[in-house]
């Protein structure tokens, strides 16, 4: 008997738990698809249809959505040579060696910023930007609060965008440093911390 009712318990537990998996099944199916979802959907049937520029509007809707969701993103940060920059149009620096005096040029690309639309008709994002310059064991040697304000305005929503950090240290001594750049989204509360580290030889 005891054997009896340890299967039949069994049973029950093995047939509640597949209901719960079917259960969740189910609201996963009927859960409203995001609008990030729409219009990813809205991409894969215009190509199926070999509808090309109806699929590039969808796409271009989709990035959209996606930086209202994203977190601030800082991508492909680097040591440039100059400070005329545009987005993956730069001549790298080679090494991360500087002289001391010698201008640094610190490039990257954000994604995620918040982007307005004017009565205009215009596309409008800005970033602002502290620093702090730090030795090797993550002593704060100095740095500024808002040492970057950086306004744009745009007939497209732009999402391919460069920023060009311009820093000279002088009397530095030989040896590693770091510049650690907080990069704030100014019309969100969003924000991204970006750290480089460089060599005073």
């Amino acid at each position: 008997m005891k054997k009896l009712l340890t299967f039949a318990i069994i049973v029950v537990v093995l047939f509640s738990s597949c209901a719960k998996k079917e259960q969740a099944k189910e609201a996963i199916s009927t859960a409203p698809a995001s609008a990030l979802d729409r219009s990813l959907a809205s991409v894969k049937d215009s190509v199926a249809k070999k509808d090309y520029a109806s699929a590039w509007l969808a796409l271009r809707s989709s990035l959209e959505v996606f930086w209202g969701e994203t977190p601030l993103l800082i991508n492909n940060p680097r040591f440039v040579s100059t400070e005329n920059n545009t987005f993956g149009i730069y001549t790298p620096k080679e090494g991360e060696d500087f002289s001391s005096g010698e201008v640094i040029h610190l490039y990257c690309e954000p994604a995620g910023y918040s982007v307005r639309k004017t009565a205009e008709g215009q596309y409008e994002f800005a970033f602002k930007a502290d620093f702090s310059l730090e030795d090797e064991s993550g002593k704060v040697l100095g740095g500024q609060k808002d040492f970057a304000n950086l306004n744009f305005k745009s007939w497209n929503f732009n999402t391919e965008v460069a920023l060009t950090f311009t820093f000279t240290f002088s009397g530095l001594e030989k040896g590693k440093y770091k510049i650690v750049t907080m990069v704030r989204d100014a019309n969100s509360e969003k924000s991204a911390s970006l750290t480089k580290v460089f060599s005073i030889i």
